[in-house]
């Protein structure tokens, strides 16, 4: 009787604690972004979130989906975009994208990378967060 117990204990603690390979979010295929975006910024500012993109989906920020399709037309689906809260400028930042705010210094760099290819397209540096990053890692 020991033994079944302590068997039913291991497995118990086994699926409690068994390893996870996704954010557990819509954001998940973004996961390989995260290096992309942290070097893209030079690992300045805190991490602020993480979104996965489609063209209809970045209707919710104008801007952002106009610059997106002016700059690689309707041929990008998918991108994955990662937020950094922080002081940035287009001098520190990799691939600046779109015009810079007044005095070209803002509070939150938005890295833009491909889906699936992985390709880091640009940062946008920007003085408020466009979206709503509601599921931060």
């Amino acid at each position: 009787m020991a033994l079944v117990m302590m068997c039913v204990l291991v497995l118990t603690l086994a699926r409690c604690t068994s390893a996870r390979d996704t954010l557990g979010t819509t954001a998940s295929p973004c996961f390989e972004a995260l290096a992309i975006g942290a070097d893209a910024v030079h690992d300045n500012g805190s991490f602020a979130g993480v979104h996965l993109l489609t063209l209809s989906t970045a209707a919710h920020d104008l801007h952002m989906q106009r610059m997106l399709l002016a700059r690689f037309g309707p041929s990008v689906h998918n991108v994955c975009v990662v937020s950094y809260r922080g002081t940035f400028d287009v001098a520190h930042v990799a691939r600046p994208l779109g015009a810079p705010p007044p005095g070209g210094v803002g509070h939150y760099a938005i890295v833009i990378v491909s889906k699936p290819q992985n390709q880091l397209l640009g940062t946008v540096i920007r003085e408020t967060q466009p979206l709503r990053f509601g599921h931060p890692i």
